[in-house]
Order: C-alpha cells, then structure tokens, then sequence
C-alpha cells in the first residue's frame, strides 16, 4: 500500500475522527460529555458496520480476525462503559485469534488476561 493511498482511505480517515472524538470524552462530567460519547459511539458502530459490509462475499473468520473491527467494537463499547480499558479488546481478539488457529496455550494465557483485566475493573475500591 503506497503512503498517499493510506491517507486516502476510509479506516484511515475514521481514526483520525475518533482519535479527535477521544479527546472530550475525558471532558468533566456534563451535558456535553454525553454528547460528545454518543458521537463518538455512532462513529465507531459506523465504522465496525462500514469494515463488515465493505465487500459483497463476507468472509465471517477474516472479519473477526481483523484488527479494525476490535478497534470499533472498542471504541463503541468504551463509549458506553468508560471503566474499561481498550487492552481489553485486544485480548479478547487474541482469544479469538488462538482459538479459530487452535493454539490452546494462546487460548489459556488471553483468559487469564481477560480474568486479571475484569478483576482490576470489577473488584471494589477501598477508599484509595
């Protein structure tokens, strides 16, 4: 892919508006906040919509391999539930990864990552 043609496409031009949509979403609490957050959600499903139907045959296992749909699943997801962070998406992908190409070690290791991600989110604060 030539460099001129990158920043043509439409991926690219996506995440450059949701890089830019990022940086209210740490915006104090407010109207404009959740404003600015459900923008940034209908971008990214529009996006994840835009990668799935982008050619006429889909191809189901390339489609959940593919980098850009964790990205917009991300982004649409962390729009609506700030508490979790986006290496989440990527080890859910690599979970995923693992388990269509049959690497069970690589099945085991995404868990527990996932495990140890949910349980900072999850566990409850003691005042700190």
């Amino acid at each position: 892919m030539k460099i001129n043609d990158l920043f043509k496409s439409t991926n690219f031009t996506l995440a450059i508006v949701l890089a830019i949509g990022g940086l209210w979403v740490g915006f104090p609490e407010g109207e404009l906040r959740g404003i600015v957050e459900a923008l940034f959600g209908i971008v990214a499903g529009a996006g994840l919509v835009r990668e799935k139907m982008k050619s006429a045959t889909v191809d189901w296992k390339a489609w959940i391999r593919s980098a850009n749909t964790w990205n917009y699943i991300g982004t649409a997801v962390i729009a609506i539930v700030p508490a979790l962070p986006i290496d989440f998406f990527q080890r859910v992908r690599d979970l995923l990864d693992s388990a269509l190409i049959g690497n069970w070690q690589g099945v085991v290791t995404s868990i527990f990552s996932l495990a140890t991600i949910l349980y900072y989110v999850l566990r409850p604060k003691n005042g700190v």
